[in-house]
């Protein structure tokens, strides 16, 4: 039987990695922790977790059964280190009414999304011109929200912003011009809001004043019970070449233990029993299922929203295995911040950036 069930499950995201490291110093980490994509690197480069490969078969664990994406997100140098429980990544919530007053809506009722850059603008004009709200919120100064679009547009051009295979950073580069440009424009030009924090945004797009907010998959149930608006969550579309979004993963993890394997062999029975029910959370919580049967069976459960997004459990792309993902993913949302909070220059903003990443790369 698995021992320490308190330590599994803590609920503040906040300080659970705090407070997960201090149970590892202690040499008595938890059975089974659930842990992130991006954080999964720094644990594993430590040797502090169980590679799970020769456990798959043996637990009835088919990886051919999940998505590309998601399958990624286990991996590092070679090894598989979690049972994947979800993806989340950022979709677009969209208020219909508002599509359909500027005319932006298909024969179906559908919200037509831009396909560029050029056509974001066009498209945020005339929402303006004929509604008088804003285009696109997102929160832009508070959480790493801003990150993760410059990510999603990297990757939409084929670029990463890190490349772990060569260890080069791709931050000062005419991709990550391009990104930065039009991310400073549409805060220019008056089509968002360059001050809004988590909360702000929200507000703006749940009382009506924006058309788009940029957010979560963790919102669309909210979202659905809530507005009063014909509300719609929709991929994210393809602005700078091919349909790549953000996105992260929880994945369960089995800390390495002085226990013998009977441990581990309880730890797997638990993990088995979530990834048997990761239909039941992302029909619940708004997160997307990483395997492929899972989702068939929410399309063909017609559970509201999940088939408006579907598309985004292939089109998502998880930041490369780094083990300074917290450190990176600070950086860069300080330094690109600083153009439109600071009126820093893009160059100059992108220099730095790209300093201070390639520093902690080679530490």
């Amino acid at each position: 039987p698995l021992r320490r069930q308190r330590q599994m499950c803590i609920r503040d995201r906040g300080n659970y990695y705090d407070q997960l490291n201090t149970t590892f110093a202690a040499n008595d980490p938890p059975d089974v922790a659930v842990m992130h994509q991006s954080n999964m690197p720094a644990y594993a480069s430590r040797d502090l977790l169980v590679a799970l490969d020769e456990y798959y078969e043996e637990y009835e664990m088919n990886p051919s059964d999940w998505t590309s994406p998601a399958a990624k997100a286990v991996s590092y140098q070679g090894a598989s280190y979690g049972v994947l429980f979800d993806l989340h990544g950022n979709l677009l919530h969209v208020n219909v009414n508002l599509f359909e007053q500027a005319g932006l809506v298909d024969e179906k009722g559908v919200p037509i999304l831009p396909t560029s850059t050029e056509e974001w603008f066009e498209h945020a004009r005339i929402m303006r011109e004929k509604t008088g709200k804003l285009y696109w919120v997102e929160d832009a100064t508070q959480f790493p929200i801003s990150f993760r679009l410059f990510h999603t547009l990297m990757e939409q051009q084929r670029v990463s912003v890190v490349n772990t295979d060569t260890g080069e950073v791709n931050i000062d580069s005419e991709a990550g011009r391009n990104v930065l440009n039009f991310m400073l424009q549409r805060f220019q030009r008056d089509f968002s809001d360059p001050n809004a924090d988590y909360t702000a945004a929200q507000q703006l797009f749940m009382n009506g004043e924006a058309a788009i907010e940029m957010n979560g998959t963790w919102v669309v149930d909210q979202y659905s019970k809530e507005l009063t608006f014909d509300y719609r969550a929709m991929n994210f579309p393809n602005l700078m070449g091919r349909k790549k979004v953000w996105a992260n993963s929880h994945m369960w993890v089995i800390p390495k233990q002085q226990e013998d394997k009977r441990q581990y062999e309880a730890a797997m029975e638990f993990c088995k029993f979530l990834s048997e029910h990761v239909y039941e959370w992302a029909a619940g919580s708004g997160h997307i299922a990483p395997r492929k049967s899972a989702l068939a069976k929410l399309a063909d459960d017609q559970i509201p929203q999940r088939a408006n997004y579907a598309e985004t459990a292939s089109n998502a792309v998880t930041f490369p295995p780094v083990i300074s993902y917290s450190n990176i993913e600070n950086i860069i949302k300080e330094e690109i911040e600083k153009s439109w909070l600071l009126d820093t220059s893009v160059d100059s903003v992108l220099e730095q950036a790209q300093k201070r990443v390639e520093s902690v790369m080679n530490e």
